[in-house]
């Protein structure tokens, strides 16, 4: 199964035209592209990975610091407040090795790609991590509990 050139040319286009850089590889089945953003939270940074398939397309944005194992369950804690109210992508985390990413998805089908939908699943992420990434790093540091950082985030929201 191949990936959709289709999708793949919307998105590169949609990229271009937002003057964000990002680079491609056709990797055979998965065509991805690698966006590299600077963000305004204490984060500072963070890169995304867009998955283009057959028929639909996903992103991964993974965050420049991991959690380690002391901080797992807090920063869990914590990841799964954000989430709760979310419609559209959600924070994930590896138990396994700390690793914190935002993923989205977005099904294509075989019409034409929504540019609205992309748009919302390439930008969502970073703006999510820019409004609850002073919180996780709180947290990530135990300088503040999962609610106590929650609610500091939300509260200025």
């Amino acid at each position: 199964m191949a990936y959709s050139s289709q999708i793949a040319d919307t998105l590169r286009e949609l990229i271009a035209s937002t003057g964000v850089i990002a680079t491609f590889e056709d990797k055979g089945s998965v065509g991805v592209f690698t966006i590299r953003m600077k963000l305004r939270c204490r984060m500072q940074s963070a890169q995304m990975l867009v998955l283009v398939r057959e028929d639909s397309f996903s992103t991964l944005t993974t965050l420049p610091l991991t959690a380690d194992t002391d901080h797992r369950l807090a920063v869990a804690e914590y990841l799964t407040r954000a989430n709760f109210n979310l419609r559209n992508g959600n924070f994930e985390l590896n138990m396994n090795d700390g690793e914190i990413r935002f993923k989205t998805y977005v099904h294509v089908g075989s019409g034409t790609t929504d540019l609205s939908a992309a748009r919302q699943a390439i930008f969502l992420p970073f703006l999510m991590i820019d409004r609850f990434g002073d919180g996780l790093i709180d947290v990530l540091f135990g300088f503040r509990t999962p609610r106590e950082a929650y609610e500091a985030i939300t509260a200025s929201i």
